[in-house]
């Protein structure tokens, strides 16, 4: 059996507070559902509550504005007295922040600006919300949309008097301002402090005094300094630090003095916030192709340089062999051909010897000494009788069989090898050959070597580094693309699809994006048809407009994600 109070159908209870009920109710003149607050039957009885209750529909019911709640009509029937309202089917700022958690900063500014735009145009026709909090603020849509609501202790300025009188204090105490709390005169900067507190809350995830004392709450309010607000989101602008101490300011005098002002500053905000997001300036972010190029172009340069490294090391040891096999081989036989002149004591023909071998360039030193160790042949002829057993100070490099190598520097400070071979005739020991050949050659081949590894690695980094910038500028494209159709969503245009074809991973990517667009425009759409058709009452067919978005959809729906421009 329905329920009537008046001409109205109530259908069920939607919500309730301390002092009145919210029924979700039926207008049948003309079919529209709307939402009834009503006054409990305690409260109805005394003349205070009932001004209190009714003063909301004096004061709201002047305001028309797409930010706040629209009054339809005011009454009392049996002594119930009613506010007829609009029905907004969205949660409160409380809970749909208790269900998102925190929120980006663009849509905290973008609900603050529409909170402070109804302010500005409810103070500008001289009504004084006092109330400003999130169970006050109801959020009718994902992307951050609001309305006001809830102007049961709102009083109109050409009134204060007889309100002063009636209602005393009124107000949220966590969000109530110091003229509030102490009773005096009251104005649109009232509400600005709320909203301030608001913001607050919304910036840290808490007020500003975290206390649940009311009286100790009051006590801090009015005496204690605004407690620094560490934001949740580290990349909060320190203007909006300094817009949210302003609200908060204990005297009016030094708050924003309209709302207008206010909302000048927060626009100018959100514009700087939406430059660094689109110039990609938000967290000095470095583009990818400049990233994976300087990280290839590492990892190649550190490769190649080890593989040179190894490739360098392993040729000096085997041209270094080389020149040890070629030195040892020759000073052998050096010492052979020369065994029997010194065995005879031939000093003019072993002399012979050493001027024909010293012809060779690589040559630079030859000394042979007998088995007393005088030198009776040498390159050097300062040299010739000296005592030759003592080897010139060097680094001994290698020694095989009786032989040796060393490496030892001439008076100029050029190194070369010494290859000392002791000169043997059956068996017997005669004495000494040293031999030193240059190591020019060996560096030459060495630096040719690393001179053509250079060339190479050079080569690769530069393949390497234009390779990956133009990967990495064609992997940059699909995610611009991505990043502005995200964009798009967030200004709420859900038609905005993907077109581009891929043959890869991005291809399932933008799918996805297409999909989940799909979806949000067709959430959309059922929330706009549920607002269109909330005065329709049941049976009536949908408005042919209705129809139409609702072909689209399914048609939308039917093409799919992969419909490619």
């Amino acid at each position: 059996m329905s329920v009537t109070l008046g001409r109205y159908i109530l259908r069920g209870e939607l919500g309730s507070g301390a002092t009145s009920i919210i029924h979700r109710g039926y207008d049948p003149r003309i079919r529209r559902i709307l939402a009834i607050k009503t006054l409990r039957p305690e409260y109805a009885e005394r003349e205070e509550y009932r001004y209190r209750f009714l003063s909301e529909a004096r004061a709201a019911g002047t305001l028309t504005h797409p930010g706040i709640v629209t009054i339809f009509d005011v009454g009392v029937v049996n002594g119930v007295p009613f506010i007829t309202m609009e029905l907004l089917e969205g949660p409160t700022l409380a809970s749909f922040v208790e269900r998102h958690g925190r929120l980006p900063l663009r849509m905290i500014l973008r609900i603050v600006t529409q909170i402070a735009d109804a302010l500005d145009y409810a103070h500008r026709q001289g009504v004084v919300h006092q109330d400003i909090k999130p169970e006050n603020i109801v959020v009718t849509s994902e992307s951050g949309n609001v309305k006001v609501m809830d102007f049961g202790i709102a009083r109109l300025r050409h009134k204060a008097e007889r309100d002063n009188a009636t209602d005393g204090v009124a107000g949220t105490p966590h969000y109530m301002s110091p003229e509030q709390i102490r009773g005096g005169a009251v104005d649109g900067r009232t509400d600005l402090y709320a909203l301030g507190v608001l913001l607050y809350w919304l910036l840290a995830g808490h007020t500003p005094f975290r206390t649940n004392n009311v009286p100790d709450l009051l006590r801090k309010v009015l005496k204690e300094p605004l407690p620094p607000l560490k934001p949740l989101d580290p990349a909060t602008p320190e203007a909006l630090l300094d817009l949210v101490r302003t609200l908060l300011a204990k005297d009016p005098a030094e708050r924003y003095q309209t709302a207008a002002e206010l909302i000048e500053d927060l626009r100018r905000i959100d514009d700087a916030l939406a430059e660094r997001e689109t110039a990609w300036h938000g967290r000095r972010i470095i583009p990818i192709r400049v990233r994976w190029t300087a990280l290839m172009g590492m990892l190649v340069a550190v490769t190649v340089a080890l593989g040179m490294a190894v490739v360098y090391y392993k040729q000096n040891q085997a041209m270094t062999r080389v020149a040890f096999d070629f030195g040892l081989t020759l000073t052998r036989t050096l010492a052979t051909e020369s065994a029997e002149d010194l065995l005879l004591d031939d000093r003019i023909a072993i002399q012979a010897l050493v001027d024909e071998m010293v012809l060779n360039r690589e040559i630079v030193y030859i000394a042979v000494s007998d088995r007393s160790g005088r030198i009776v042949a040498s390159t050097d002829e300062a040299l010739l009788g000296a005592d030759g057993g003592d080897l010139p100070t060097g680094r001994h490099l290698l020694s095989r069989d009786d032989q040796a190598v060393y490496e030892v520097a001439d008076a100029e400070g050029h190194s070369y090898f010494l290859f000392d071979t002791p000169v043997q005739y059956q068996a017997h020991e005669l004495g000494h050959l040293r031999v030193g050949l240059a190591t020019n050659a060996v560096q030459a081949a060495n630096r040719t070597t690393l001179a053509a590894m250079v060339a190479v690695m050079l080569v690769i980094l530069v393949t390497v580094f234009i390779g990956a910038y133009m990967l990495s500028r064609r992997l940059a494209v699909p995610l611009e693309i991505l990043r502005r159709a995200l964009g798009h969503i967030a200004q709420g245009r859900f038609g905005s699809r993907i077109r581009m074809r891929r043959n890869d991973e991005f291809e399932r990517l933008f799918a996805a994006y297409n999909s989940m667009a799909d979806s949000l425009e067709a959430r959309m759409f059922v929330a706009h048809s549920a607002r269109r058709n909330a005065a329709v009452p049941s049976g009536k067919p949908a408005e042919p407009a209705t129809r139409m978005v609702e072909t689209e959809t399914r048609l939308a729906r039917k093409a799919g994600p992969a419909t490619r421009r």
